[in-house]
C-alpha cells in the first residue's frame, strides 16, 4: 500500500513539473539569461530603408537600456528577421523568430506583411508590439496580445480633413495600391471626408512598381479634383506626383505616412515642392528629439528616419510594462501595456480597448525649399 501511495505521489509531482515547464514556454517568463526580443522588419527589398531605420532605432534603445542595467537586472538582445514587406516572406520570418524561443516580438512596417503573422505569435503566447504598420485591419483581428504603437489610419483621415479645411479643398481624388495599408487608408478617408463637406470625386488604383500613371492622371484631371491624396508608398508615389505635374494637374497634392520619407523629396525633385504629408512624428519636430538625433547619427553615421521615434519608444514601452508588472510573464506584461500611459519621443502612448493608439501622433508637413517643414503640430 505504501508503495502505491509513493508511486502516485511521484507521478503527481512529475505531472506538476511538466505543467510548470510548459507554462514557461512562449514568452511566459524564463527566470535567467538574456531577454530576447524578436524584430520583424523589411531589411531587403524596396522598403529596406524603413526596415534598417527601425532596426537601428531598436538597437539604440536596447544599448541604452543595457548600459543602465537592463530590464529587471537582465540584459536585452535582439533577434531580427527580414520580412521584405511581403506577406509570404513575413510568415517565414515569423517562424524563424518563434524558433529562437524569443520572449517578446516588436516590428511590423507593412500592414499586409504583419497581419498574417499575428495569429502565429498569438498561438505561441508572444506579446507583439507593432511599431509602424497602422491599418485598422490589424485591430479588427481582435487579438489581445497585439498592440499598435503607431496612430491608426483613421487618425490620418481626421488629420487630412483638418488640412483640407484649412486649404478650402472640396473635391478630393484618392489613389491607393490595393494592399492592406493603402486600400484601408483610402477607405477610411472616403468614409471620413464627406463628414466635413468634402466630395470624393474619384478613387484610383496604381499598380505597385508600375512606371505608367497616365490613365490615373487623365481620370483625376477629368474628375475636377482640387486635391489629390496618395495613399501609397513613396517610391511609386514620386512617379505619380511627377506625372501629375507633367500632365498638367495644378491642384494641391498630399501623401500619407507610407510616403513620409526623405527619398520622396529626392525622387520628386522640383515636382515635389508644395506637397503635403500626413506624417508620423518626425524626430526633428519632437520634444527632446535633438539628443536622439545626435546619438543616432554618432552610432550609425546617418540621420534617423520617419519611424525612428515610434520604434525607439516601442522598446521603452515594453521595458516600462515589464517593470510595472515586475515580471516577464506574457499576460502580466500585456495587462500593463493595455493600461500604460507613456510619454515618449513620438508623443503620448496609451491604448484604446481594442489596442489602437488612443492619442493621434500625426503631424502635417510640407515640402518647401527641398525639405520637410512643419505646417501644424
Amino acid at each position: 500500500m505504501r508503495g502505491k501511495v509513493l508511486k502516485v505521489f511521484l507521478l503527481l509531482t512529475a505531472a506538476a513539473f511538466m505543467v510548470s515547464a510548459l507554462a514557461g514556454c512562449g514568452g511566459s517568463g524564463k527566470e535567467t539569461g538574456d531577454i530576447t526580443i524578436g524584430v520583424l522588419a523589411p531589411l531587403s527589398g524596396s522598403e529596406a530603408p524603413y526596415g534598417l531605420d527601425m532596426l537601428q532605432s531598436y538597437k539604440l534603445a536596447v544599448e541604452e537600456i543595457n548600459a543602465a542595467g537592463g530590464i529587471l537586472g537582465r540584459q536585452v538582445k535582439l533577434y531580427d528577421a527580414d520580412d521584405q514587406a511581403d506577406p509570404g516572406v513575413a510568415v517565414n520570418a515569423a517562424n524563424k523568430i518563434i524558433a529562437q524561443n524569443v520572449d517578446f516580438v516588436i516590428g511590423g512596417y507593412a500592414s499586409g506583411a504583419i497581419i498574417p503573422t499575428m495569429d502565429l505569435f498569438k498561438d505561441e503566447n508572444l506579446l507583439l508590439l507593432i511599431s509602424c504598420a497602422n491599418s485598422t485591419r490589424i485591430t479588427e483581428k481582435g487579438l489581445d496580445q497585439s498592440f499598435m504603437i503607431n496612430s491608426p489610419g483613421s487618425h490620418a483621415a481626421v488629420t487630412l480633413a483638418d488640412l483640407l479645411k484649412s486649404l478650402g479643398s472640396q473635391k478630393i481624388a484618392l489613389v491607393h495600391q490595393a494592399d492592406a495599408y493603402t486600400e484601408n487608408l483610402a477607405e477610411l478617408c472616403a468614409a471620413e471626408l464627406p463628414n466635413h463637406g468634402m466630395e470624393i470625386v474619384t478613387t484610383e488604383i496604381h499598380e505597385k512598381g508600375s512606371d505608367d500613371a497616365s490613365a490615373i492622371v487623365t481620370a483625376i484631371k477629368n474628375s475636377g479634383a482640387d486635391f489629390v491624396y496618395w495613399c501609397g508608398y513613396h517610391d511609386d508615389g514620386s512617379k505619380v506626383i511627377k506625372q501629375l505635374r507633367s500632365g498638367g494637374y495644378t491642384g494641391d497634392i498630399g501623401v500619407g505616412d507610407g510616403s513620409a520619407n526623405i527619398e520622396l523629396i529626392e525622387f520628386c525633385g522640383a515636382d515635389g515642392e508644395g506637397v503635403y504629408v500626413t506624417s508620423p512624428p518626425f524626430v526633428e519636430f519632437s520634444e527632446g528629439g535633438q539628443k536622439f538625433m545626435d546619438d543616432y547619427k554618432a552610432k550609425f553615421g546617418m540621420d534617423p528616419g520617419n519611424y525612428a521615434t515610434l520604434c525607439y519608444d516601442t522598446v521603452y514601452v515594453l521595458k516600462t510594462a515589464i517593470e510595472a508588472a515586475d515580471s516577464f510573464d506574457t499576460a502580466a506584461v500585456r495587462d500593463k501595456v493595455q493600461s500604460i500611459e507613456y510619454k515618449g519621443l513620438s508623443g503620448t502612448i496609451k491604448f484604446t480597448a481594442d489596442r489602437e493608439l488612443a492619442v493621434s501622433n500625426f503631424i502635417i508637413l510640407q515640402i518647401r525649399d527641398g525639405k520637410f517643414q512643419l505646417v501644424t503640430p
